[in-house]
């Protein structure tokens, strides 16, 4: 039992104990079992390690379990999208063997990341369709789980790339009512949602309806807030700040804001974003 990989997860996310127990347990059975070792409730732990982005396997570790290496892989490939690292994330990609993969949750996980790495990158558009189309006409039908909204943002950030803003507008206009019911119950679907709020966001501030796009960055601000998640709130700010400045010019607000954004990108380590706010600067 790898009692060791839960406590890390839960330092790593800044959770406390009785954070991380909130409607779950309480904080002492988390301690005990941290501490001591004492088994807990089946149920109850699978809930923690929804919270942490663990699964059981990643807890009880077994040599049978192909896929929780292949797993561990899509979370890094995953984390260098969310800091616009699109070569490393599609370098790990290119070291998994998908043909051996029979997990459809992970299949649609490697289809979601390759698709955006490609798109945000501008190295193979149709190749992007293509992985989400995979997903919207093949794994996901019915378009029950998180990939397909997932893969319309990535339809939307693909044609958007290509300059064909009415395509993409197809696409992006069906997320705004969607995201803000999305369920966001555990750390691997936070990120799945901020990556969602923030593109179709930055979409609507590219096509000048800065209401929808504020409204849109606001609420990943406040979801990073809530959930104790940084990463993408320095390119929020950022990206609120541009649309202050073009509204209402250079107002006491888009400072704050602008501020906001170097601090939480340096925070970060952000070196790309970092380098934006710079050149940006220069060009005002």
């Amino acid at each position: 039992m790898n009692i060791q990989k839960f406590v890390e997860r839960r330092k790593k996310l800044g959770y406390s104990q009785s954070e991380l127990a909130k409607g779950v347990c309480t904080q002492a059975t988390i301690s005990k079992f941290e501490n001591n070792g004492k088994m807990i409730s089946t149920k109850i732990l699978t809930q923690l390690c929804q919270r942490l982005g663990l699964s059981l396997s990643d807890i009880f570790p077994s040599e049978s379990d192909k896929d929780s290496a292949v797993r561990d892989d899509l979370r890094r490939a995953e984390f260098d999208l969310i800091i616009t690292e699109y070569d490393e994330a599609l370098s790990i990609l290119k070291s998994l063997n998908v043909k051996e993969i029979s997990d459809k949750q992970i299949q649609m996980e490697y289809l979601f990341i390759r698709g955006y790495a490609l798109a945000l990158s501008q190295q193979d558009t149709d190749e992007a369709v293509f992985c989400f189309d995979q997903i919207l006409n093949g794994y996901d039908e019915e378009h029950a789980t998180v990939y397909s909204p997932l893969a319309y943002v990535g339809m939307g950030i693909s044609y958007q790339q290509a300059g064909n803003f009415d395509k993409a507008e197809f696409y992006f206009s069906k997320m705004p009512q969607r995201l803000k019911t999305m369920s966001n119950n555990d750390v691997d679907s936070v990120w799945k949602s901020l990556t969602m709020l923030f593109y179709t966001g930055s979409f609507y501030s590219a096509t000048n309806d800065v209401e929808t796009s504020n409204m849109l960055l606001q609420s990943l601000v406040n979801l990073s807030s809530a959930r104790h998640v940084t990463f993408y709130v320095a390119r929020a700010k950022f990206e609120m700040a541009v649309n202050e400045r073009d509204t209402h010019g250079k107002t006491s607000d888009f400072n704050e804001l602008l501020n906001d954004a170097m601090a939480f990108a340096r925070f970060n380590n952000n070196k790309h974003l970092i380098m934006q706010i710079n050149t940006y600067l220069k060009s005002i």
